[in-house]
């Protein structure tokens, strides 16, 4: 039974309760103008502490928790990609909530400093921020450690101005020109311009292209295996779920692109004696694996000499190829199973700006579909 105290002009409940060890602990809360007010809220709390209700845990700092439950959760069940991405949103905890404890969260609490965290960061990574601080904090509310959902629909914001969609892959004609450029630069000393090339020709991560070994690769069936990814300083690593395992059918050109540089590679590291120990595709005689950033320079340094603008990263060629498929009238399901996408919708929601550019397009030819039924 709850205990209240007046004090001055406000009233205060005590209520004691067992903490997890057995012991006897007390709660208490003032500031009540009425009495009345204090009994309501402390029969709230102790059919709450019936519950389950974890006030001990309460006063940690939100860094703290955060810290615990991606340890916890996602540690090892994750990519490490995508671990460090949990870590930089630990590290923005500490900078802009540092001093925040599990108890000082409300609704509006948690609106303010996302408020704040958007002032210096684009929409998309706001919005980042918060769904893991939501999962962590929704875990708090599963073992009663929070009693609300204070993360519950905020306003996500934005400051920064992102790439638009736009700029994120390249038009037909430039990609033409990128990888003619490429074509034109294959030399076995240096692995940038075939990688460029067989991205631009398979819209494939650039972490599954480092992965491939010449066992994957089928030049008589046209065929690349996609069954592993590459971790610079790790090796071989698991794709990135389990959708991302599978065939991609290539064309002729690139085959023949890719016989040659097996037939130079072999002929080049065998005069410098290089081992190629796991027989990677993409492997650089002075320097192993190559590395995104290695690549990307080479990308934008073609691209300036072929004044395209704004120029895009790796990444952006798995955009274009894909933009390519879509224009060309390559239908949807098929796109994504060649992405590696898990499911239909996300190609759908990251090509969006391309599928209502041709749903634009086809509508006369659905109209005059429709019409031949009168005829």
């Amino acid at each position: 039974m709850a205990r209240y105290v007046k004090r001055g002009s406000s009233w205060q409940y005590e209520i004691s309760y067992k903490d997890a060890d057995g012991k006897f602990k007390k709660m208490r809360k003032s500031g009540f103008k009425k009495k009345s007010d204090a009994k309501i809220e402390a029969v709230e709390m102790e059919l709450e502490l019936n519950k389950g209700y974890n006030p001990e845990r309460k006063n940690m700092l939100l860094s703290d928790y955060f810290e615990e439950w991606m340890a916890l959760y996602k540690k090892d069940a994750v990519s490490n990609v995508t671990y460090r991405r949990y870590e930089d949103t630990l590290s923005n905890i500490k900078k802009y909530m540092a001093l925040v404890s599990l108890s000082d969260l409300t609704r509006d609490v948690y609106q303010k400093y996302l408020n704040e965290f958007a002032q210096t960061h684009a929409p998309a990574t706001t919005k980042r921020f918060h769904t893991h601080l939501r999962a962590a904090l929704l875990s708090a509310l599963d073992n009663k450690i929070i009693l609300n959902d204070i993360t519950r629909n905020p306003v996500i914001k934005g400051s920064n101005v992102t790439k638009s969609k736009e700029e994120k892959y390249l038009n037909y004609q430039d990609f033409k020109k990128l990888i003619q450029a490429c074509v034109s630069r294959l030399d076995v000393r240096y692995t940038s311009p075939y990688l460029i090339i067989i991205g631009g020709a398979t819209g494939a991560r650039f972490a599954e292209l480092l992965g491939l070994t010449w066992d994957d690769i089928d030049l008589d069936e046209l065929t690349i295996d996609i069954n592993k990814s590459w971790k610079l300083k790790e090796g071989f690593a698991p794709t990135k779920n389990e959708s991302s395992i599978r065939i991609i059918d290539i064309d002729s050109k690139t085959a023949e692109i890719l016989r040659k540089l097996k037939s130079d590679q072999q002929e080049f590291f065998s005069k410098l004696r290089v081992e190629n120990k796991y027989n990677l595709v993409f492997y650089n005689a002075a320097n192993g694996a190559i590395t995104s950033n290695a690549v990307n320079k080479t990308l934008k340094k073609i691209q300036e000499s072929l004044d395209i603008y704004p120029p895009i990263t790796f990444h952006g060629l798995r955009h274009t190829h894909a933009s390519i498929l879509l224009y060309e009238g390559i239908d949807i399901i098929s796109v994504s199973e060649r992405l590696g996408h898990k499911d239909v919708s996300i190609t759908q929601q990251v090509y969006s700006h391309v599928l209502d550019e041709l749903k634009k397009k086809t509508k006369p030819k659905l109209a005059r579909s429709i019409n031949k039924i009168y005829n």
